[in-house]
């Protein structure tokens, strides 16, 4: 698999989408099947053989006459009794390897909506559902929506999978077993461990290392996680604590630039943008998002006394940057080829060549073959999981596309919102809730860019701030109760429950909560409006962040902070949100009040305690 898609995104190689499309998601359907077996041992064979040859079956169809497909018309033709069954088929085998790798979640919702798309016109009948109903969907209309179209399960989330989701998975894998994250964890520790609350400040910063070349809070936390709670145990830090940081930071890994999260990959395809838009619209709420966690975890250092983890040394990061500087040249080939124009897909092609050169330049981290071929076949396993997310997320898509409920739903947002966009983006923050609890970020993202984006765009929001403020509400399910996954991968390292976990990560994590309310408000930290605003709204922007993380720590002046004081630094954290200059200025007093009384009651504490000794 890994070596075809090599082939495939090469510069020499140009293949049919369907073709490509195709082979991916059979690739996908095999890989899957071998390793999510059924679970009854008795019947694994047969069962499995059975889905294995029903997935040939199908997916050879598509491969073999794709040339015949390609120039179907649409709905013009009843679908042949065969026809019918690789279709049908094709979406069995999907659901049944989803239900398997991801879980019963998203396989339910996908046969909601299918369900959904059959009985739309009986809604009518039913006064809550009313809104919703619609002409109904025919099984000619449905087999040639899912599977004889780029508008269902080979739409455009297989599509960005297949072309360059899957090489940057293999990248990360790559770097990974040569070294790269290593080099990470050693350069981060050098320069962390001699501050107070360095393992936590190593957390946020290898994870951000880690980040720009693995997409995924779960991999992250298994990596870096692997180190770092353990090292904040040791040094004084709670369980639930240490395991939220190593949580949240990971899942900042999927917002960082260069190699985000696969939904990024899909945002730029859905916006018909290029990938450097999004990257380049990503940094500085990226760098907002580590400053945020990176202060709150200083302030709980302070908070909990905690001493240094071992004693500076001069040189020590230099030396460790030297050592394996090297497994930088992969990240800053994918950068140059990307500033250069390239697209995605032949800038993770040269990136995997990159990173298959890199051990061979220099003797001490040279790799045997074996290595190299791990590397492929981790990349491989993990990406599948990916492609079957975005086929049946395309599931999805398809109904809504064919039954109109983008439209349908859309309306609803903005009449429950009243026209009022901030309304509106708190209803969109809550139902990112719902569709991402327990759902991984890439079907969580597609679902709310196909019912919730469009419904922001029309009341005023930019298209790339809407689609960045549903993927970073995607991205910050993987660490919201109940089903907090990155905080449930974590406790196991930590040693403590999954729910003391996900609840200190939520809590930890409410700063960054509000940063897509911040760019959504000042599109001049996206690089849109007028630049020469960036200064000013970067500060307000920082500013609201450390008001909601010294809230969130209770934490402020050298002591711990009442309850009054922190609401009061939420209600300024907001008031910096706007644009009034106003609400500012009343922010900008709140803090100054704040703080002065915090320094007032401490300088007395401070003097009786002097006074007290003498």
């Amino acid at each position: 698999m890994a070596v075809f898609h090599l082939a495939a995104a090469s510069p020499f190689v140009l293949m049919p989408n369907i073709i490509l499309r195709g082979w991916h998601l059979l690739f996908a359907l095999l890989i899957g099947y071998l390793i999510y077996k059924f679970p009854i041992k008795r019947l694994r064979g047969p069962v499995d053989g059975l889905f294995i040859a029903l997935s040939v079956v199908c997916l050879g169809y598509l491969i073999f006459n794709h040339a015949e497909i390609v120039v179907r018309p649409p709905w013009t033709l009843e679908a042949s009794p065969f026809e019918l069954f690789v279709a049908i088929g094709t979406v069995i085998a999907v659901l049944e390897l989803t239900r398997r790798s991801l879980g019963l979640t998203i396989s339910a919702l996908c046969v909601v909506f299918i369900v959904y798309g059959f009985v739309g016109p009986y809604l009518r009948y039913v006064d809550m559902l009313r809104p919703l109903a619609h002409g109904g969907v025919g099984i000619n209309e449905f087999v040639d929506q899912m599977y004889f179209s780029f508008e269902g399960i080979f739409g455009v989330a297989l599509g960005v999978s297949a072309d360059f989701i899957f090489l940057f998975v293999v990248f990360g894998a790559l770097l990974q077993v040569i070294g790269g994250g290593d080099f990470f964890v050693n350069v981060t520790r050098a320069a962390t461990g001699a501050t107070r609350g360095g393992p936590a400040k190593m957390a946020v910063m290898a994870s951000a290392l880690m980040g720009t070349m693995s997409g995924s809070a779960v991999a992250n936390v298994a990596t870096t996680g692997a180190i770092t709670i353990p090292l904040m145990k040791k040094l004084g830090y709670p369980k639930a604590f240490a395991g939220a940081v190593e949580a949240v930071a990971s899942t900042g890994g999927q917002i960082t630039p260069p190699i985000m999260g696969a939904a990024a990959f899909l945002m730029a395809a859905i916006l018909g943008i290029s990938y450097q838009e999004v990257i380049t619209a990503a940094a500085i709420p990226a760098i907002l998002f580590f400053l945020s966690l990176f202060i709150a975890v200083h302030w709980e250092a302070l908070k909990q006394g905690l001493q240094p983890m071992e004693r500076r040394q001069r040189g020590a990061t230099w030396r460790e940057f030297k050592a394996g500087w090297t497994f930088l040249l992969p990240l800053v080939v994918i950068m140059t080829f990307l500033l250069l124009g390239y697209t995605p897909s032949l800038c993770a092609f040269y990136g995997v060549m990159a990173t298959l050169a890199t051990p061979f330049l220099r003797r001490s981290t040279m790799v045997s073959p074996a290595v190299l071929a791990e590397g492929l076949k981790l990349g491989a396993k993990a990406a599948v999981v990916v492609a079957i997310a975005c086929a049946s997320a395309g599931i999805i898509v398809g109904i809504v596309q064919i039954s109109g409920l983008g439209f349908r739903f859309s309306s609803l947002v903005i009449s429950f919102a009243d026209g009022n966009l901030y309304l509106a983006l708190v209803l969109a923050m809550f139902a990112a809730f719902v569709f991402g609890m327990g759902m991984p970020t890439t079907p969580a993202y597609i679902i709310q860019a196909t019912l919730v984006a469009p419904a922001l765009v029309d009341l005023g929001a930019q298209p790339l701030a809407a689609h960045l403020f549903v993927f970073y509400y995607a991205v910050l399910g993987q660490i919201t109760p109940p089903v907090a996954v990155a905080a449930f991968a974590a406790a196991p390292i930590a040693g403590t429950s999954p729910t003391s976990v996900g609840w200190r990560a939520f809590l930890l994590g409410i700063p960054v909560y509000v940063i897509p309310f911040l760019f959504v408000a000042n599109p001049e930290l996206l690089g849109q409006g007028d630049w020469s605003m960036l200064f000013l709204v970067l500060a307000r922007s920082a500013l609201a962040i450390i008001c909601l993380a010294m809230a969130v720590t209770g934490w402020l002046c050298g002591r711990p902070l009442k309850w009054t004081g922190r609401t009061l630094l939420v209600g300024a954290a907001v008031m910096l949100v706007t644009h009034d200059p106003a609400f500012n200025a009343a922010a900008i007093v709140v803090i100054a009040l704040v703080t002065g009384l915090q320094r007032h009651r401490f300088g007395h504490r401070l003097i009786g305690k002097v006074g007290n000794e003498e």
